[in-house]
């Protein structure tokens, strides 16, 4: 019984292999996450500093994520708006709703990291990004014209 269909149950089993297969994207035709820009899980983030790093053009880069009391996403480039020609113009968390200057000490508080109106020795503030439900998207474009920031 095996033997007289075997054969026919092999082709029907690698016909259905195929039809499954053939619904599923090509590797080579999937969306590069580079070419998309950064994506960041909404829900994983807090009203502390997470800190995302990433590379673009060959340049290590860091972001600074998190939600205000309200519950918005707040972003900035880790790196300092006044203090940016130098390789010490990033910021460390001290652990108690503060940030620091690396370069010249400035302390302030989490509550202006991605408020647009921070200006001086604060983080770079990002602007343009989306939220959609849980996904925070950064767009390459903004990425790419933010590398110089990190190349020292």
């Amino acid at each position: 019984m095996l033997r007289r269909y075997g054969l026919p149950l092999l082709l029907l089993l690698s016909a259905l292999l195929l039809a499954a297969c053939a619904g599923k994207p090509d590797a080579a035709t999937e969306q590069d996450p580079a070419a998309t820009g950064l994506t960041l899980d909404a829900t994983a983030l807090s009203g502390e500093p997470t800190l995302i790093d990433v590379e673009r053009d060959g340049t290590a880069m860091q972001l600074i994520a998190r939600k205000d009391d309200a519950g918005n996403v707040r972003l900035a480039f880790n790196t300092c708006q006044s203090c940016g020609g130098s390789p010490y113009a990033w910021f460390e968390d001290l652990g108690d709703g503060t940030l620091q200057c690396q370069n010249c000490g400035l302390i302030f508080p989490l509550d202006t990291v991605g408020v647009e109106a921070a200006q001086g020795c604060n983080p770079v503030t990002i602007t343009d990004y989306t939220v959609d439900g849980d996904t925070v998207t950064v767009t390459e474009a903004v990425l790419k014209a933010n590398v110089e920031r990190f190349t020292n």
